[in-house]
């Protein structure tokens, strides 16, 4: 029950009961014979079985049973839709898992058990709608439409017509529509003005809108990569919300994107003369655009705020008549460029004139790329490999450049990072760094890094941050990560510190530091870090031959692009207005898929803890706990697949800056080993050491390149403190030792391993004994010592897989609990001096699904095993404590993490639950 004041709104559970089956559908119903104090609703279960239930509100009795209804048909259902406002006029309609739709109601049993109150209904339609399961309907008896969403990927339209009762009902296919690329979650119908369109959202985090006659008018990413699970429409406000797996809520404002007319690019007049046109163009200002002809002339236009004016070329008067290969602008300072020679003009916006303020040759062979460094700076190479350094408006030659002596050496990104360094990207797709000589003040090559983006070069470098050690540059290019490059000054070094993917095919320019501008096959994309897919626009595919320009605080996009020699404008805004209500909400940045591990680290001279969590969405988030929120810091997308297990190594602390090895291992036998440090204002700095391919090696089978799965890792820290023991734990049932070194990260030397014939879940290192402790599928336990070459110990604890284990080492005696997947949970106590079990104890029928989560936990400092207690989770959620020593345990709450993967506990007594997300509760919160 929810009470509302000016303040707050306040919620009080006043029932809580459980049914025999899932439940599909519920719905609160106006019955005349309901009293003020009583209310009535039902429930429909997956298996088609009915409860009509009154609840009185003026007692905290059970719910009466009022009626118990089922169908003649007892399909396992997916979804149901239930219709109407009393029990007696009910439909009821559904989709079961082999795609059928099925139709019934409470009217006119076909048979009555007076005892138990059972009725049966007789189903009244049973339609083939999809090849898969039906996962959403929705609809609209006055537009006569029902629609329905499956795992086909299709969203189907149908004719619905209903003169009486639901007896009389038919329902006819009419079209099926694909704009989605995985199965389709949910479906909301949509009234606008009269206008009735239909909404679908999917797991492949898609948003689409479509039209009453399937028309798709809208398709728009959504939820960052998250599946979407639920639509709501306020008819209202007349915005659509949309909720994800992480827990997110976006507002979307569809009276302005459906009212409005439909934005399209608009095409602009062509040039005067029939056999020319434009081959490439460039924003001046906001209004005037300059194209460069196949006749080699420049020409300009105005474009008008109104898309009905049309526009002219005019021609720029006394332009030098030579073959052009470049087109550039910067700050009204346009540049074109051929074979030795180099033009600039100037636009004056007053006089609406193009001066002419440079004209002559620089270079010695066909000019490749014009690169504006700054105002006065400018970067030019040709196709001989010639670059040089130019300066002010009389092109004054200020440095000489040697580039790679190869095919195609001319640059495709440069950045001035200071007076004495510049960063240069080639055609070949080499990153350079030069550092400028005190004895010529040329450039000089420092380092190289090779393929950055693969053989196509960057497209442009954003300086991030500079000091007087370092600087942080990030690059885009022709593919869907932006990588991240670390300059250091003390010994002119270049190296890549990380990358992230981004929801598009190759990465054009980056105008702010939240939006990125790219491609998508044949669309232009801007896509938001904040706000995930901005725009998508159909322009025929990605070209050089187009330009953006930002106005408006950098929220109206203007693009301009040529297709088919013909040139084409679109404007518009890149942000929309959501509601009130939840604009201010801080979006949850968790995993968007289940996440599978988890550690902690508190940085130097902090409190408050970081967390370091990976899963299946094959990305390491680096997340700061803070008071009652979480911010997130930073991410690794080092691997291509799964992240299983992650170990963190603290490496060194230098004044306020604290710095972690983090050894991450998951699917296509990938091991991954980066570099994380932490600065006093909580500033992340990441970079990837290296990733190695762990192919099976077995001395009988030679050399094996299947890519199994690694389910977990562990690292020892040896005396150097640069030289580390690495023991990973394959999904083929090899146990592998390896030899790492932080000065060679690319050197992964395999000193043995050992098969267990089974799949083991999990690793830990018992630093006192020299022990590395191993459960299996097999519920089995293996203790092996530090080289795999000597079984200690092998116990079989559960019957079926140890999904989780927590050990306390306790000077010669190791306390193991565990749990399985047989839902029992294990506590065990082994004499390590003799490798004899010393106790035993079994927890059986705590939770009713497998365990999947545990944690040991002493209250106090050096408190002795009879101090000791577990807490433990299943996929039931709830949470039990245990005490080890009287062996008596109680339930102490629940958790809302579905699907929960582990638990960990801090030295500030908080539990961590993750899972489909994360939850941190007060240990005296759940006494």
């Amino acid at each position: 029950m929810c009470t509302s004041s000016s303040e707050e709104d306040h919620f009080q559970l006043i029932y809580d009961g459980e049914t025999r089956d899932w439940i599909n559908a519920a719905l609160f119903l106006d019955d005349d014979n309901e009293s003020e104090d009583s209310k009535r609703f039902v429930l429909h279960t997956s298996h088609s079985a009915l409860l009509y239930l009154e609840y009185d509100l003026t007692s905290n009795a059970d719910c009466t049973v009022l009626e118990l209804a089922r169908c003649s048909d007892s399909s396992i259902l997916y979804y149901t839709k239930l219709h109407g406002t009393s029990f007696d006029k009910l439909a009821i309609i559904s989709g079961n898992a082999f795609g059928e739709l099925l139709v019934w109601q409470t009217q006119f049993p076909t048979e009555t058990d007076s005892k138990s109150v059972m009725k049966t209904y007789p189903l009244l339609l049973r339609l083939e709608a999809h090849n898969g399961v039906i996962h959403a309907i929705e609809f609209d008896l006055e537009a006569q439409l029902l629609v329905t969403t499956s795992d086909d990927r299709s969203v189907k339209f149908w004719n619905i017509q209903k003169p009486g009762d639901w007896t009389t009902a038919e329902i006819k296919p009419m079209f099926s529509c694909y704009g989605h690329s995985s199965r389709v979650m949910c479906v909301v119908i949509l009234k606008i003005d009269g206008r009735t369109f239909v909404a679908s959202g999917g797991e492949d985090s898609y948003v689409c809108i479509w039209s009453s006659s399937g028309e798709l008018i809208l398709k728009r990413r959504q939820q960052f990569g998250a599946p979407i699970w639920r639509l709501g429409f306020s008819q209202d406000a007349e915005i659509l919300y949309s909720t994800s797996s992480t827990g997110n809520l976006v507002g979307q404002n569809l009276k302005g994107v459906l009212n409005r007319p439909k934005i399209e690019p608009t095409m602009l007049s062509s040039l005067g003369d029939v056999n020319e046109f434009v081959r490439n163009l460039k924003f001046v200002n906001n209004e005037i655009v300059v194209g460069l002809s196949s006749s080699n002339r420049l020409h300009y236009t105005r474009i008008s705020p109104d898309s009905s004016h049309g526009n002219n070329w005019l021609v720029v008067k006394d332009f030098p008549s030579y073959k052009r290969t470049i087109l550039e602008v910067f700050e009204n300072v346009i540049a074109t460029c051929g074979h030795r020679r180099i033009t600039l003009h100037r636009y004056n916006a007053d006089t609406n004139d193009f001066e002419q303020l440079f004209d002559g040759i620089r270079m010695k062979g066909t000019i490749r790329s014009f690169q504006f460094l700054s105002r006065d700076r400018y970067l030019v190479s040709d196709n001989l490999g010639y670059c040089l350094l130019l300066q002010t408006h009389q092109l004054h030659i200020e440095s000489h450049i040697a580039l790679f002596n190869n095919r195609e050496p001319w640059i495709t990104a440069a950045l001035l990072i200071s007076e004495h360094y510049l960063l240069l990207g080639n055609r070949e797709g080499h990153v350079m760094l030069y550092c400028r000589s005190s004895a010529t003040d040329d450039f000089q090559l420092k380092d190289t890094v090779r393929y950055l983006h693969g053989k196509m070069g960057s497209n442009f470098f954003k300086l991030l941050s500079v000091n007087g050690e370092n600087a942080h540059v990030m690059s885009g290019g022709h593919e869907a990560f932006l990588k991240y490059l670390n300059v250091s000054f003390a010994n002119s070094t270049l190296r890549v510190s990380q990358r992230e993917g981004i929801p598009l095919a190759w990465v054009e320019a980056s105008p702010t530091e939240d939006l990125i501008l790219g491609f998508n096959d044949n669309h232009i994309v801007a896509w938001s870090r904040r706000n995930d897919v901005l725009l998508q626009l159909a322009c025929g595919g990605g070209h050089r031959c187009w330009d953006f320009r930002l106005s408006d605080g950098d929220t109206l996009l203007s693009i301009a692009y040529v297709k088919q020699k013909r040139v084409f404008f679109y404007r518009n805004s890149l942000y929309n207005a959501v509601d009130n209500r939840i604009k201010d909400i801080k979006p949850n940045t968790w995993h968007v898929r289940n996440c599978n591990t988890l550690r902690l680290i508190t940085p130097r001279n902090q409190s408050d803890p970081f967390i370091l969590s990976a899963g299946d969405d094959n990305i390491i988030k680096v997340t700061q706990v803070s008071k009652d929120s979480l911010s997130q810091r930073a991410e690794l997308h080092s691997h291509i697949s799964t992240v299983r297990s992650l170990q963190v190594i603290p490496h060194k602390s230098n004044g306020d800056s604290s710095t972690w090895l983090v050894f991450s291992v998951g699917g296509r036998s990938q091991l991954c080993i980066s570099q994380l440090s932490i600065d006093a204002c909580n500033k992340c700095w990441i970079s990837e050491l290296a990733s190695h391919t762990l192919h099976n090696v077995a001395s009988s089978r030679g050399t094996s390149t299947i890519e199994a799965r690694l389910m977990a890792i562990d690292v020892v820290q040896q005396s150097d403190g640069d030289h580390f023991s690495v023991y990973v734990a394959g999904g083929d049932g090899n146990i592998s030792h390896y030899n790492w070194v932080l000065g060679n990260p690319s050197q992964l030397d395999l000193k043995h391993f050992v098969d267990i014939q089974r799949c083991p879940l999990g690793i830990q290192w018992i630093e006192s004994k020299a022990m590395l402790l191993v459960s299996t599928t097999k519920g089995e336990v293996y203790g092996f010592d530090h080289t795999l070459e000597t079984t200690c110990v092998q116990l079989q604890l559960h019957v079926t897989g140890i999904n989780t284990i927590d050990i306390y080492v306790d000077q010669h005696l190791l306390h193991i609990l565990s749990g399985g997947d047989d839902e029992n949970i294990k506590y065990t106590v082994l004499n390590l001096n003799n490798n004899n079990v010393e106790h035993k104890t079994e927890y059986s029928g705590l939770h009713n699904a497998q365990v999947n989560a545990l944690a040991i936990h002493c209250p106090t400092e050096g408190t002795k095993a009879s101090g000791m207690f577990a807490y433990t989770c299943s996929i039931d959620r709830q949470i039990y404590r245990i005490d080890l020593k009287t062996h008596k345990y109680s339930r102490v709450g629940y958790t809302c993490i579905a699907d929960v993967k582990g638990m960990l506990m801090d030295e500030d007594q908080r539990m961590y639950f993750y899972g489909c997300g994360l939850q941190i509760m007060s240990l005296s919160n759940a006494l």
